[in-house]
Formats: C-alpha cells, sequence, structure tokens
C-alpha cells in the first residue's frame, strides 16, 4: 500500500475551505470584471533562460525533468515562481495581438523552493493586475490600479486595513538631493525597505556602510522615513525636509494627481508613507502596499506598483506598466485559521430533494433539473433511507432547503434548515424567484 502523508509546503483545503475560497476568488474576479480587466492564463512551466532573466536565485526555482530522462540531458523548464516574469514574456510574444492598453488579471499557482513557514508555502495561488500601455502609461491607470484594490478591499472579510502609498520617483529625488546616485541610491532604498522588521537603528546602521554617505545624510533620509499623512499634508511635511529638487516636487504632484483620481472611498483610507521603499529595482513610480490592523505579523496582503519597462529582456518595445498582486493563499490561510471567513457549507448546492422510495426517484430528478435550470444548485439524496438520514446529509452539507416529494399527489413541501419553517410549494418557479 502506498504511503500517505502531508507534503510540507503544499496545502490542501477541505471542500468547505475551497468553497470560501473560491466565494473570494468570486469576489474579486467580479471588481477586476468591473473595470474591463480581462483574465489571462500562462504555462505553469517557463524555460530556465526566462525564469533567469530578472536575476531570481535559482534555490527558488523548481526545474522540470522527466523521472526517466536520458543521462547527461539537462533540464531546459522550470515551474514559474511568481506571474511577473510570464506576464513579461506574455506581452512581449503576443504584443502584435494585444490590444493597448492591455489590462489583465490572473490567478494561478506558482512555486517556489522557500522554506515552509507559517503563511508561507513552496506552492500557493497568486492573483495580479496590471495594466501595460505601448511607449507611455498616463496616471490614470495608476490611479485605476489603486482604486480596484481599494474596492477589493473594502469587500474582503479582513477587518480594518492600511492602505500605503508611495513614489519611487520621491523617494529617489529625495535621496539624490542628499548626494546620493547609482548604487548608493538603491542601497539606501534596500535599506530603508527593512525598516519594519530591523527597526531605525538597524536602518540606521545599513545606510552608514553606504560608500560617501554623511552622517546629516543619513539623519535626513530617516526623518523622511517619519512622513506617513494623508495626502493633504504631504507638500507641507515634504517641504519641511528643505531639500530641493524639480524632482521632489514632481514625485508629490504624482501622488496628488493619482489620489485625485480614485473613488472617495478609497482616497480617504489612503496613507502617504515615505518609509514604503519596495526593494526591487524596477519600481519607477507609484509603490503599493496593504496590510491588515489586526494581523500585523501577517506583513503585506497586496504589494506591487509601477515599473517603466515590463518586458525590456523580451523586445525593443516600451512596454510601461502598473500592477500588483495578492498573496491568495497566504491570504486564505489566515482568513480560515482565524475564522473570519464561513466554511460552514461543504457543497456549493443550497437544496436538497429528498427521495422517499426508489419508484419516485424520477420525478425527484424532474424536481431537482427545474431547479437546477432557475439556478438553484440543487443535490437529489442518492438512496432512499429514512428521512432523518437525508435531513441530517443536508446539514451536514450546509445546504439551507430540503424539498419533500409525495409522488402519489405530486404535492411538493420545502423545509427551510434556518428558520425551520416548512411551506407548500405550488410553483417551482416561484419559489426560486423568492430566494433572488
Amino acid at each position: 500500500m502506498a504511503k500517505v502523508g502531508k507534503i510540507s509546503g503544499f496545502p490542501e483545503w477541505l471542500p468547505e475551505q475551497k468553497i470560501a475560497e473560491d466565494t473570494v476568488i468570486g469576489t474579486i474576479k467580479r471588481i477586476y470584471e468591473s473595470y474591463g480587466f480581462t483574465p489571462i492564463d500562462t504555462p505553469a512551466v517557463e524555460l530556465l533562460t526566462t525564469l533567469g532573466s530578472k536575476g531570481v536565485i535559482d534555490k527558488e526555482i523548481f526545474v522540470v525533468k522527466r523521472l526517466k530522462a536520458e543521462e547527461g540531458d539537462e533540464a531546459e523548464l522550470g515551474l514559474h515562481f511568481d506571474l511577473t516574469v510570464p506576464l513579461a514574456r506574455y506581452v512581449a510574444q503576443h504584443a502584435h495581438e494585444l490590444s493597448f492598453p492591455f489590462k489583465r488579471y490572473q490567478i494561478q499557482k506558482v512555486w517556489r523552493g522557500d522554506r515552509p513557514q507559517k503563511g508561507r508555502f513552496r506552492e500557493f495561488y497568486q492573483f495580479d493586475i496590471d495594466i501595460i500601455a505601448r511607449n507611455d502609461l498616463p496616471l490614470s491607470c495608476d490611479a485605476e490600479v489603486v482604486g480596484v484594490i481599494g474596492l477589493v478591499m473594502g469587500e474582503l472579510p479582513v477587518g480594518p486595513y492600511t492602505f500605503r502609498i508611495n513614489s519611487r520617483k520621491l523617494l529617489s529625488a529625495i535621496y539624490g538631493a542628499l548626494g546620493l546616485e547609482g548604487d548608493s541610491r538603491a542601497a539606501a532604498i534596500r535599506a530603508v525597505d527593512k525598516l519594519l522588521k530591523i527597526g531605525r537603528d538597524g536602518v540606521a546602521k545599513e545606510l552608514a556602510l553606504i560608500s560617501g554617505i554623511s552622517p546629516a545624510a543619513i539623519e535626513a533620509i530617516l526623518r523622511s522615513t517619519e512622513i506617513q499623512c494623508p495626502i493633504s499634508e504631504l507638500a507641507t511635511r515634504v517641504a519641511a525636509l528643505q531639500l530641493s529638487d524639480p524632482l521632489i516636487e514632481e514625485g508629490v504632484q504624482d501622488l496628488s494627481t493619482i489620489c485625485a483620481l480614485v473613488p472617495a472611498e478609497v482616497a480617504r483610507g489612503l496613507t502617504i508613507d515615505l518609509s514604503l521603499a519596495r526593494g526591487l529595482d524596477y519600481y519607477t513610480g507609484l509603490i503599493v502596499e496593504v496590510s491588515l490592523d489586526n494581523y500585523p505579523e501577517f506583513g503585506t496582503v497586496v504589494a506591487g506598483g509601477r515599473y517603466e519597462n515590463l518586458a525590456s529582456e523580451f523586445t525593443d518595445q516600451k512596454l510601461p506598466g502598473v500592477g500588483v498582486s495578492i498573496g491568495l493563499t497566504r491570504l486564505m490561510d489566515l482568513l480560515i485559521s482565524e475564522k473570519l471567513v464561513s466554511t460552514l457549507r461543504k457543497s456549493p448546492s443550497i437544496a436538497l430533494v429528498t427521495v422517499y422510495d426508489e419508484s419516485d426517484r424520477p420525478l425527484c430528478n424532474q424536481i431537482a433539473h427545474e431547479l437546477r435550470t432557475l439556478g438553484v444548485s440543487t443535490e437529489v439524496y442518492f438512496k432512499a433511507p429514512k428521512l432523518g438520514k437525508q435531513i441530517e446529509y443536508a446539514e451536514e452539507k450546509g445546504m439551507r432547503h430540503v424539498f419533500f416529494v409525495d409522488a402519489s399527489s405530486r404535492q411538493i413541501r420545502v423545509k427551510d434548515l434556518q428558520t425551520k419553517e416548512q411551506v407548500d410549494v405550488s410553483s417551482i418557479a416561484a419559489w426560486a424567484k423568492s430566494l433572488k
């Protein structure tokens, strides 16, 4: 007999948990599609040369190789570790077939060779959204992504959350005005990105290691990280740093433009946070992170930003974009473990048609078929035991309505398992309409 055991880092949901996940996915998809974002799907594998195009550490990549490959055969394919590299390759490869701006969402599993731990998996779903343009991407696209994510967070059962945004343009301008250029500026951004992990003193020590940086510049950078405010206060707070650079004003104006274009209910919840840095080098403008106030140890739920050339490794075309990613499996692990989503339903069916006797099954099947055509997910019990056992089955699966069918009189009665009320049904169509 084959050994059965759980594989560390590869989560596996029970039916009721998967139904809860599908509900969350449905909420996010509905909002994305209401803005005209279209779904795409890319292969689970990419060429290893493609996966390595952004300098990814080899140990993170799972290679794909036949078990009985010829001796000396080298692996050419690897499982994708995120959805950004596949998107870059996809857009470059299909650029002549796509309509720009290309607005896409993508939900797929990704694989990483990380050490499994709480909230960190080797196989997990990411849920990404991006807008890609040719040559020029106006700030209205940044605002649209921010607005969409704000609406998504407002509908997810996560409790209070903090929606932080910043601008890499603004950060670069501030650090440039302090005398940092090129590699030194990038190193400073990477150091500030660790603020929540290593604290102010830890960041100060890392900044001190940067060649040519002055104590005054270190202190000014640390002061800038204390700017966490609504957009209405940003210009005044930045001016207090007493730094002169036209790009600083431009960065502030960019954030003001974005905030003015998002829905009012989203704009009210935005925090401009100059400690938000996002360590990846390819961000050039807007950067975004969302965290949950009741679960600070969880880290970010949503992260992303703007990049000026998504697919530079694969094409000569300039393809600027803006996008964010939701770590869906990590999020669902939290929602399920903290009981923030209902996991009572073990079946998508909301109704069960009971069977008194096997001779009644044709009529029961007919009634169930009519319910399904009216949009009511329905099961017919697979045997004809005592009704109590069939009702227990409906309760265990989380169904709400149980149909009792008297074949001789063709009378139909429905019991609501929540209210315990029973009613006679003369028209299945009318009953189904009353549910909606």
